[in-house]
């Protein structure tokens, strides 16, 4: 005799631009939210934890102020283009 699992459900609010990103690398793998969250949790209970460890990002300022000009190149549309990955490193690499 086979026992009913009972089911529940969860909502959770987030910024609707991580939860896109995050439904198109799962939906990459094969996989939707609902099974990605069992998954989740399921090795949240194998861990005794959470599956992973959460750190807080460190930059150092240079790093932050090239990522910084980065962006802003790209929302201007005046950052470089190269034709090849070598000639991205050519220059970059000043050959």
């Amino acid at each position: 005799m086979e026992t009913k699992v009972k089911k529940s459900l969860i909502q959770v609010r987030m910024d609707e631009t991580v939860k896109n990103q995050a439904v198109e690398v799962l939906n990459s793998l094969g996989m939707d939210t609902s099974t990605a969250i069992n998954v989740f949790f399921r090795q949240v209970i194998a861990e005794n934890g959470l599956p992973f460890q959460p750190k807080k990002a460190l930059f150092n300022n240079e790093t932050l102020t090239a990522v910084k000009e980065s962006d802003e190149e790209v929302k201007n549309g005046t950052g470089k283009r190269y034709a090849s990955v070598d000639d991205l490193f050519e220059d970059a690499l000043g050959n």
